[in-house]
């Protein structure tokens, strides 16, 4: 029994180190990273979305095979700036992003399309000159 535990735990550190490696391969280099992005925010209680333009930001990192390092916190500086300087509570927002641009602008204009073509909704876009995404720096 004693032996089958000790196997059980190499077992266990062999696959952590190997996930580690796996991991570790995903990352990419966040120096040389060009990344496009644009966001989406919208109320259920409010007939108004609001899309900012693509956007592109340098510097940032894909990490963990293709994922926006500190993604949460882009969404939260569109949140913040419509709270703060547009005075539009409860939003719910969310950002899209890719290193490619002509792949990101394909998927804004069908988003875009989408929803308007729903009478009920209009849509407002914020240019980049009234809202822009600020590079998120890790702190490691």
């Amino acid at each position: 029994m004693k032996k089958f535990f000790i196997q059980f735990a190499i077992f266990v550190c062999a696959l952590f180190l190997g996930s580690e490696t796996l991991w570790a391969k995903g990352d990419k280099s966040a120096d040389t990273q060009t990344v496009y992005i644009f966001g989406v925010a919208t109320a259920f209680g409010d007939s108004i979305m609001h899309f900012t333009e693509i956007q592109e930001i340098q510097g940032i990192g894909l990490v963990k095979k293709g994922f926006l390092e500190g993604r949460s916190l882009y969404s939260y500086q569109l949140k913040g700036y419509l709270e703060n300087a547009e005075n539009l509570p409860n939003r719910t927002c969310t950002v899209f992003f890719s290193e490619k641009k002509s792949k990101l602008q394909k998927k804004y204009t069908k988003l875009k399309q989408r929803y308007q073509a729903n009478k009920k909704l209009s849509c407002r876009t914020l240019d980049a000159t009234t809202f822009s995404f600020e590079k998120y720096e890790a702190e490691y």
